[in-house]
């Protein structure tokens, strides 16, 4: 049986719409740090796909749609 790993979309899928807030919070807490940083967007989703193998294109998703309401 070949292994994949799981994406934010599948995860909303298994369970029922909403993503794992372990994830989104740790996502939250990036784009507040990065912020504090004074990086742009673009800059903190350019580290994380240089720094984080498992970071995956629902993770930059979510990254680009909640960037402004995060403080």
């Amino acid at each position: 049986m070949k292994e994949r790993k799981l994406t934010l979309a599948d995860l909303e899928k298994a369970v029922g719409g909403k993503l794992d807030s372990d994830i989104t919070d740790h996502l939250n807490e990036v784009i507040h740090l990065a912020k504090k940083a004074d990086k742009t967007m673009e800059q903190c989703i350019q580290d994380f796909y240089r720094y984080n193998k498992d970071f995956t294109p629902e993770h930059e998703a979510y990254i680009r749609e909640n960037w402004n309401q995060v403080k």
